[in-house]
């Protein structure tokens, strides 16, 4: 029976989590391609695996018994992989890295640049999270470690590690302008159309809070669930954003958009965290470049 190894793989993960959902989330696809894909499984097999419902995934007896033997099987694929890494001295193996998009353009870039060029055989896979999808991947064991924004409010026991604070900017359209003064006053702010994540991000979280405490409603106009596609909806004249002062630099150069300075207020700097699992057996190449992440970035 040749039956491919990413149909074990995704069952694991299935008969673990039982939420198709939230198994999609973690390995970056959809649910209709999971589906489809189980469905070949059980096909290949023989069996019924699993039982689909509103409530979620429940295994059959066989799906059980499948499951035992998977499950052992997948975590000493993972344990030989990082031993075969270590033994190969870095000449071969793969780092599996979690970022949301701000980490990814401020810490994950330039950080590969230099790892790439030591070690360029290598192989590094990057999955686009929230920061907490990234903290469900890392203790599902889909990626080695997570670079995230900050702060985190979901409960969990992994080590956190500063990498860097940085400054939001209040930015508009320097042509569709939607506010005609070069600074603002807080209480103007419910003013504007927002542009701003959608809830169970951390930044939807964080602005959230920093609203509430100024007795302040916060509905952003237009919610996105990736930092990337905020710039553009700015330089567009669709609203207003607040945004890392790093990812606005080139846009205010080149005056696609502007900056409206606060008057009375400030928001507080937001942070860059490194979060890491040592209780998991990690590969030799996922903690050199941990070390070089936290060489390079630790305050």
């Amino acid at each position: 029976m040749n039956i491919n190894y990413d149909y074990y793989k995704i069952f694991y993960y299935v008969g673990k989590y039982k939420n198709l959902s939230l198994v999609a989330k973690l390995l970056n696809s959809n649910q209709p391609n999971l589906s489809k894909l189980m469905s070949k499984l059980e096909m290949q097999m023989g069996c019924k695996l699993m039982i689909r419902s509103n409530r979620g995934i429940a295994l059959t007896r066989e799906g059980e018994k499948l499951f035992a033997h998977v499950s052992v099987a997948y975590n000493e694929l993972r344990a030989a992989e990082a031993e075969l890494s270590a033994e190969n001295d870095l000449s071969a193996g793969v780092v599996c890295i979690g970022a949301t998009d701000v980490a990814f353009q401020s810490v994950v870039v330039d950080s590969l640049k230099a790892f790439k060029s030591e070690h360029p055989n290598i192989k590094i896979l990057i999955s686009s999270y929230s920061t907490s999808q990234a903290i469900d991947a890392l203790r599902s064991g889909v990626i080695d470690f997570a670079v995230v924004n900050g702060p985190i409010y979901k409960k969990n026991d992994f080590n956190q590690t500063l990498l860097m604070r940085y400054k939001e900017h209040l930015v508009d359209s320097a042509l569709n302008k939607h506010w005609p003064h070069d600074s603002i006053e807080l209480k103007e702010l419910s003013k504007l159309p927002f542009i701003g994540h959608s809830s169970y991000t951390s930044s939807a979280d964080f602005h959230d809070k920093y609203f509430a405490r100024n007795a302040m409603e916060w509905e952003p106009e237009i919610g996105v669930s990736s930092s990337g596609v905020i710039l553009p909806l700015v330089k567009a004249g669709l609203g207003v954003a607040f945004l890392p002062e790093f990812a606005t630099t080139v846009a205010i150069a080149n005056k696609s958009v502007r900056v409206i300075s606060p008057k009375d207020f400030m928001l507080p700097l937001r942070e860059i965290l490194l979060i890491e699992d040592q209780g998991e057996h990690c590969s030799i190449a996922a903690r050199k470049l941990l070390q070089q992440i936290k060489k390079a970035y630790v305050i």
